[in-house]
């Protein structure tokens, strides 16, 4: 009867021991999470510490920093940079599939289908030492339009746009050539592919004269310029009289291309008193060398009719070729320089 109690005894100390090593364990594992849980809270909150303190450093960098301000004139910088490097880009493009010029530039930029502004109404009026045709081939800007102008064999007269960043060697081309002028550039009405050094009819004289100046350093001895495009500026009857009052005093003569019907320039010419010259035939206007061909016929035609004629092509492979082709109809007349018509 004596060792029950002892038993008894023995099991409720083990119970106790193991319960409270189940406490303990309980406890500690509490302890071991909070600290745990607290050191991974601490370390994310000094991490945004962190972060909001480099805010506040970049902050109080832009607060002292200039706020840049777009003005209008650095805007309208901006879009011209943009215009420049898409018209670079698309004349880079032409260059690289050596696309032929298009004549419809000078009048018509968007209708491909558009007929020349007519020529000036003149009397019949025959030479009796025989008829003078100029053949005026524009937009010479590059050795292979000498090299292709050349291989006609033909007197033919060339028109050389301004030196610039797409045809940096125009001027010196037109000086190894004993007759040339200078295609002067003019604002066109609708043109996205003007020249950099194109005069607007809103210049002043003082703007355009030291143009001119600068064109006669380039091209010693120039003595005739016609317009590049120039709908607008030709249509302008103050911005002719400027240009052809600059003109006349520098000794240079002006062909109107007439890219537009209504060019002011036979009214200057006559209120300045000089005489108007001004083209007769596109040659080129539509494409084919039967077209060309067609076209070199009315102004030889033209020519006969009135004396003397002016015609108008562009260094373009079917322009050429019907050239070659053409001296039979072309020995009907004399082909000569604007200086002796």
């Amino acid at each position: 009867m004596s060792k029950q109690p002892r038993s008894s005894k023995s099991l409720f100390l083990q119970r106790l021991a193991w319960g409270i090593t189940g406490v303990t364990l309980f406890l500690s594992a509490l302890l071991i999470g909070y600290f745990l849980g607290f050191n991974q809270a601490e370390e994310e909150l000094y991490e945004e510490r962190l972060k909001t303190q480099q805010l506040r450093e970049e902050l109080s960098s832009l607060q002292k920093s200039p706020i840049p301000v777009i003005t209008p004139k650095r805007d309208t910088q901006e879009r011209e940079i943009r215009r420049l490097k898409k018209e670079l880009q698309s004349i880079l493009e032409r260059e690289e599939r050596h696309e032929p010029v298009k004549p419809e530039h000078e009048y018509a930029p968007k209708d491909k289908k558009a007929l020349p502004p007519p020529s000036a109404e003149r009397r019949y009026f025959p030479s009796v030492s025989g008829a003078k045709l100029v053949i005026i081939i524009d937009d010479v800007s590059y050795g292979r339009d000498v090299k292709a102008i050349q291989s006609t064999g033909l007197p033919l007269v060339m028109s050389f746009l301004p030196p610039s960043s797409r045809h940096p060697e125009s001027g010196k081309l037109a000086q190894q050539q004993n007759r040339f002028m200078v295609h002067l550039p003019l604002e066109a009405v609708d043109f996205n592919d003007e020249e950099s050094s194109t005069l607007r009819s809103s210049d002043t004289e003082e703007t355009i004269s030291k143009r001119i100046a600068a064109l006669k350093q380039v091209y010693p001895g120039v003595r005739y310029m016609n317009n590049h495009t120039g709908s607008k500026f030709t249509a302008d009857a103050d911005a002719m009289e400027k240009l052809m009052r600059v003109l006349k005093s520098e000794g240079i003569v002006f062909v109107d291309s007439r890219t537009t019907a209504k060019t002011k320039v036979p009214e200057i010419s006559k209120k300045l008193g000089v005489r108007y010259l001004g083209r007769d035939v596109f040659l080129d206007h539509q494409d084919g060398v039967a077209n060309v061909k067609k076209q070199i016929r009315e102004a030889v035609e033209k020519a006969k009719r009135h004396g003397t004629a002016i015609a108008i092509g562009h260094p373009r492979p079917d322009t050429i070729r019907a050239l070659k082709e053409s001296k039979g109809v072309l020995g009907e007349v004399q082909l000569v320089g604007i200086d002796q018509i």
